[in-house]
């Protein structure tokens, strides 16, 4: 954990010079273009740069009110970001996260994937600090989604590198490495130093866990020679440091001084004092772990000598302040002992108020109590009950659909095909000599041929077979090869799809995808449709998207459909949920999520 924590302040000591160079650029223009939000926000993230925190809130907000005013959304949601993650700097995450549902809402009315896959991240981050690791994945997967569908690469990257925290912290190391490295390759691909660095450090920290110290310190030594490769001093101090302690860590106490040493030496040139310190006490740890006592005593001392440096005018102030508090309260527990007297005379009279009060209050919270019980397991009864009506109505609505099926191929589709061998053999016999007689029977025949063919078309529509012997994407491509794709071209695209899922899931997701996919015949005008499959250990994902001419989410009237709310009701039977994401003239994107290994 010290590891880590000395990246991160690295990384922000690293930037703070050139940040209030920038402070001074933009306040430059910003006198020059008072009216500019663009040049205020740079000039607010400057600030933010520069830990001038409540300057930088203040910008923000008035970039808010401004943006609001002008009914400029996207200026809005770039506020309401920066300041919510002012807040989670700060720790007051309640904060924080009503400000990012400000710019979830203001991106979401104007459709900026970009931006909403930011907020997602953030909130993710939230989350995280909340220790609900479950949530912040889900927030991560969204904004990976979102990001992903408009190839933002490097914000995939940034969810990635963050469920690798979340992996992390949940001891699934493996899976922390794997997002870990994905991060890398985009990082790198992008030139992006300080994220590089960044990503090193965390996989040389996974690598300490995993007691892997060779993978660890090559990580860290390439973290080192990124630092050495741009000059940053003050990365470069830490990560000796971090050397240091893995030396250390790896009883090699000789390396470990060495590096420990080298990190003093940078940082006591560059001033910077914490780095000192830590560096005294890995130096203290490593020769006290080598028997060499004097040496950890000395270097303990100059610790302990580095440590006091911090004590300056402000701890003594408040050390006074302390000391007044103290005298204050002297005096004030001298006035309660005179008032105690007065306060016994009463103490009979409050006790028995209080007796009865409290009687009171435990009656009334024991039926409040027994009100909400009752109240809770109607509502968990109703939720059972609503739960197997949906489920009768499902597996009701299938039985139907396979019995309508085998009624018209095994009945309706025989006697059309015995109907079309009379009526051929009729026609064939009759030796009509008409034209106009011989070109009607051609017709008629044509047009009982035709039947049969719709007739088992809609057969295999309402249960197809490729699904029960094939599963979900075959089937899925089966019936979208049936579609003309003169007027609309469809993608089916399966990850990770090898093997069959449970029957109740293969059918409600064909279902599901067999929905959308005739609302966008119906009524997206499209020409380009993708379907994406993707399965992992957890969940599935289906996501449907086209480039029609979409619909306002926020009226709910699109909503009032058979088609949506059968997709909605399909989902909920599997315990999954769908999200909506349309704005007019700019297609619809529908995202299912369904979770594995439950029980339905």
């Amino acid at each position: 954990m010290k590891k880590l924590s000395l990246i991160v302040f690295a990384i922000t000591l690293a930037f703070f010079s050139n940040a209030q160079e920038r402070v001074a650029t933009y306040t430059a223009e910003f006198k020059k273009h008072p009216d500019s939000l663009g040049v205020k926000i740079k000039l607010a993230t400057a600030h933010a740069q520069a830990s001038n925190t409540d300057t930088a809130e203040l910008l923000f907000k008035e970039v808010a009110a401004t943006a609001l005013k002008k009914n400029d959304t996207k200026a809005f949601v770039n506020a309401q970001i920066s300041i919510g993650k002012l807040y989670a700097d700060k720790g007051d995450n309640v904060k924080a996260l009503n400000h990012y549902h400000q710019a979830q809402s203001g991106a979401e009315k104007i459709a900026d994937k970009n931006l909403l896959a930011h907020v997602y991240k953030n909130i993710g981050a939230l989350y995280i600090s909340w220790k609900k690791f479950e949530e912040a994945l889900a927030y991560y997967d969204k904004g990976e989604l979102i990001a992903a569908s408009i190839n933002e690469d490097e914000l995939v990257a940034d969810c990635q590198n963050n469920k690798g925290t979340v992996y992390e912290q949940q001891k699934k190391y493996d899976m922390a490495l794997a997002v870990y490295k994905n991060a890398l390759k985009v990082y790198t691909k992008k030139n992006i130093p300080a994220k590089i660095s960044m990503v090193l450090s965390n996989l040389a920290i996974v690598y300490k866990f995993k007691k892997d110290f060779g993978a660890s310190l090559q990580y860290n030594l390439k973290a080192l020679a990124l630092s050495e490769k741009s000059n940053d001093k003050w990365i470069m101090a830490a990560t000796y440091n971090n050397i240091g302690g893995l030396y250390s860590a790896m009883n090699n106490y000789q390396q470990a001084i060495m590096y420990a040493t080298k990190s003093k030496d940078l940082a006591t040139k560059i001033d910077a004092i914490e780095i000192i310190e830590t560096a005294y006490e890995t130096m203290a740890d490593a020769a006290s772990k080598a028997g060499d006592y004097k040496n950890a005593y000395l270097y303990h001392q100059q610790f302990m000598q580095s440590k006091d440096k911090f004590i300056n005018l402000e701890s003594t102030k408040q050390l006074s302040e302390l000391n007044v508090k103290y005298e204050t309260a002297k005096k004030q527990k001298l006035i309660q002992q005179q008032q105690l007297e007065i306060l016994r005379r009463n103490m009979t009279i409050m006790v028995i108020a209080i007796v009865f009060l409290a009687a009171l209050v435990i009656g009334y919270q024991i039926y409040t109590r027994d009100k909400l019980n009752q109240k809770t397991a109607l509502q968990e009864a109703a939720i059972k009950h609503q739960a197997m009506a949906t489920k009768a109505i499902i597996e009701a609505e299938e039985n139907e659909r396979k019995r309508i099926a085998s009624d018209l191929h095994d009945g309706v589709g025989q006697l059309f095909s015995a109907v079309k061998l009379n009526l051929s053999g009729l026609l064939c016999r009759a030796n009509l000599s008409d034209p106009a007689m011989v070109t009607l029977g051609d017709k008629t025949l044509a047009m009982v041929d035709e039947s049969c063919k719709e007739v088992r078309l809609i057969a295999h529509q309402m249960m197809p077979g490729s699904l029960l012997q094939n599963g979900l994407t075959t089937a899925i491509e089966d019936f979208v090869k049936k579609i003309d794709s003169y007027h609309l071209k469809i993608d089916v695209k399966a990850h990770n799809m090898e093997g069959r899922l449970d029957s109740d899931i293969e059918t409600v997701l064909y279902r599901i995808v067999q929905e959308s996919v005739n609302n966008v015949i119906k009524h997206s005008q499209a020409s380009k449709l993708d379907i994406i499959l993707t399965r992992d250990e957890k969940q599935i994902a289906a996501t449907i998207k086209d480039n029609g001419r979409g619909f306002n989410t926020a009226d709910r009237k699109y909503f009032d459909g058979i088609g949506i709310k059968n997709i909605i009701t399909r989902a909920a039977y599997l315990k999954g949920r769908v999200d909506i994401f349309s704005e007019e003239t700019k297609g619809t994107l529908i995202a299912i999520f369904i979770p594995l290994g439950e029980d339905f």
